[in-house]
């Protein structure tokens, strides 16, 4: 009996190592992997070679070969490739890899060994490789590799600098994503990446990062990294990057992030340093992010820097060297260990300080107007002459400043609850209230409404200047406006504009006019200012206020031509609606390239244009040639040419009409070039 129960488990574990099927070597044509066929078991170095695909289907499982990671000795024994082999296994992509899962069935690359101590290496994409998508992939338990003294993959790495990485899981990585070549398309989006208490804790001693790039300048596009959830029970740096459009993230348990360019609407928790970057030179904004219970939510150094529209909750922003920047519309709350807010800034103006130990050191060099200060242990570190402190409100604080007074700051315009003696100056225009007086200033000062209640002695009763203030206050409402309707409009007290109406805006989708599916995470600029931003989120749609005024929009995202939308003009209190087509440059669900229109000369003449334009274009063989022309919804209005033609160029006049002759209204319009079985889409703007 004993004999025929050791036999069937002996049989059992034949048939799991046969069912296995193991790779290794050279991928010599395009092949698929089957989740019919798992595991996959890599146990040498895979090679994907170049002009080959290989698609893995969802559901199929891949182990990597690992080795034991215990020490840096291991590391330098099994982590690099050494006359062309290496222990830890790993795979080299010089063709595509396609890994497109489902939600219900990811694909997983793992290591093969079960044991805590080790890791598998890299997916090295090579600086040759075509673009390669990962979806709905489960990434866990890389290392790097080390291909030679200056060059290491670590993670799944994009040395060709482009690669769509989407609904990923990355779990216990030492580094998840990398890219060391000049990004070119890079999206990484709404990807999962976590460090749990399974990681191999030597990891820790030698990376630390989620994604890093290493190699860009100021002609490489910006990576794209939005809708991520970053967490886990050991800080990691979410993003080390020079240049990056960092949006819609969810950051917790992490300890920096440094980057260059764009932060929007994240949301930082529990951190060292929430965003800590700034070389000489670059330009950074940072708008409508959460940072709650960290120490550093900002540190920047030698940078512009634009900070706007944050809540900040027990935690610090530490600016250094940056005169021109600009500190506004912020509410920071709760921070007790120093300075909340350190650095001599250009403009710090409709701030609120709440509860804090010590507000702000520094000043607002051309500007420090419109902030409240409440209930904070401290106002100011110190007080400068540079300090013209006017339109603002400090109310039962403990104390104005801690160390020094240099010179005479000079107070207009405010609400206090404080003698002004010398050596502050009376500019003029202050009041001064008792606790009582205090209480009838705002809507609610207990909970923390600090808008203006109705007959506040804070109405209409600022420094006022014509064009000295931003045209709105926190509320994106006018900034000047009669709040007590005595028939003059005079700038309010604080950070608030009591009565006053919103401002107007634009609001709308941006989509592929081809497809009409949505596109996520756009970039738009108002006139292409870099300040003057906002994002489309996951489903397309995007919201910005603006004063009344015309306008034009840009429109920019990897895998996309740049769009500009012109004229668009803006009313107060209304948004005018503004759907902006998006031309995909890289189709990056079927990966094939939409060749480049002027490899035939396509173009119009003028553009924009009124009434018509004239269409050119050069072909090099006698061709089948279709011309169409198609609205923003991708709907043909009109075909002009529909033959065969010879070579050489040909062109066309297009009066504005459709196919029954009728003058179609003034937008956006689509030319469609097709020369065989290639097609060629510009856009093309009709005003009247």
């Amino acid at each position: 009996m004993r004999k025929i129960i050791f036999f069937i488990v002996v049989l059992i574990s034949f048939c799991i190592i046969v069912h296995a099927i193991e790779v290794g070597g050279h991928i010599t044509e395009n092949t698929t992997w089957y989740p019919a066929n798992n595991p996959y078991e890599v146990i040498d170095i895979l090679y994907v070679d170049s002009g080959v695909t290989l698609t893995i289907l969802p559901g199929t499982e891949i182990k990597v070969n690992g080795a034991q990671l215990s020490n840096y000795n291991d590391y330098l024994q099994n982590f690099w490739l050494y006359y062309g082999v290496s222990v830890a296994k790993y795979i080299q992509v010089d063709g595509r890899l396609n890994a497109v899962g489902t939600e219900q069935d990811s694909i997983v690359f793992t290591r093969l060994q079960d044991d805590p101590n080790y890791n598998w290496g890299t997916i090295y994409i090579t600086e040759n490789a075509e673009l390669c998508r990962f979806k709905h992939c489960i990434i866990e338990h890389t290392a790097n590799i080390g291909l030679a003294l200056s060059n290491i993959s670590m993670g799944l790495s994009f040395y060709n600098g482009t690669g769509s990485i989407r609904n990923c899981s990355f779990i216990n990585n030492g580094v998840s994503l990398s890219s060391s070549s000049f990004s070119k398309n890079l999206e990484i989006i709404n990807n999962n990446f976590i460090i749990n208490d399974e990681v191999n804790i030597q990891l820790l001693d030698m990376l630390s990062y989620h994604i890093v790039s290493y190699r860009q300048d100021m002609n490489s596009p910006e990576l794209l990294v939005c809708g991520n959830s970053y967490s886990g029970e050991i800080m990691y740096d979410p993003i080390v990057s020079r240049k990056a459009s960092f949006a819609f993230n969810t950051i917790d348990n992490c300890s920096s992030s440094s980057s260059k360019s764009y932060y929007f609407s994240n949301t930082f928790s529990t951190f060292n340093d929430a965003i800590n970057t700034g070389y000489e030179g670059d330009s950074i904004y940072i708008k409508q992010n959460t940072f709650i219970d960290g120490y550093d939510a900002i540190e920047i150094s030698y940078s512009y820097v634009e900070i706007s529209d944050n809540y900040f909750e027990d935690c610090r922003i530490n600016l250094e060297f940056n005169h021109n920047s600009i500190f506004q519309s912020n509410y920071v709350e709760n921070y007790t260990p120093n300075s909340a807010l350190s650095g001599n800034i250009g403009v710090i103006s409709n701030n609120i300080y709440v509860d804090c130990s010590n507000a702000i050191s520094g000043s607002g060099v051309d500007q420090f107007s419109n902030n409240s200060f409440i209930s904070n242990d401290v106002v100011f570190n110190f007080m400068t002459d540079t300090h013209i402190i006017e339109n603002q409100i400090f109310l039962q604080n403990d104390n104005l400043y801690d160390t020094n007074i240099y010179g005479n700051p000079i107070f207009r315009n405010c609400i206090i609850d404080f003698e002004l003696e010398y050596p502050l100056i009376d500019g003029g225009g202050n009041i001064i209230v008792d606790s009582l007086q205090a209480q009838d200033i705002f809507v609610d000062i207990q909970n923390g409404d600090f808008h203006l209640a109705q007959g506040s002695i804070g109405i209409d009763a600022g420094f006022d200047t014509l064009g000295y203030y931003y045209p709105f206050d926190m509320d994106y409402n006018h900034r000047v406006w009669d709040g007590d309707n005595n028939g003059s409009a005079i700038i309010d007290i604080g950070p608030y504009e009591f009565g006053a109406p919103s401002l107007g805006g634009i609001e709308g989708t941006t989509y592929d006019p081809i497809t009409g599916d949505f596109v996520d995470y756009v970039l738009i600029k108002i006139n292409n200012e870099p300040g003057e931003f906002t994002f489309s989120d996951s489903i397309g749609s995007y919201q910005y206020k603006l004063p009344a005024g015309i306008y034009e929009v840009y429109a920019e995202r990897v895998f996309y031509d740049d769009a500009v939308e012109y004229q668009i003009e803006v009313v107060d209190g209304q948004f005018t609606q503004l759907d902006i087509p998006m031309c995909e440059t890289v189709d990056v669900q079927d990966d094939e390239m939409i060749p480049v229109a002027n490899d035939f000369d396509l173009s119009n003449f003028p553009n924009p244009f009124n009434p018509e334009t004239i269409i050119s274009f050069s072909i090099k063989v006698d061709n089948n040639v279709e011309l169409s022309i198609l609205n923003i919804k991708g709907q043909k209005v009109t075909t002009l040419i529909n033959e065969h033609l010879s070579k050489g160029k040909h062109s066309i006049i297009w009066s504005g009409c459709d196919q029954n002759g009728y003058q179609v209204s003034s937008g956006i319009y689509f030319y469609k070039l097709k020369v065989g079985n290639q097609e060629y889409v510009k856009r093309m703007l009709l005003l009247k």
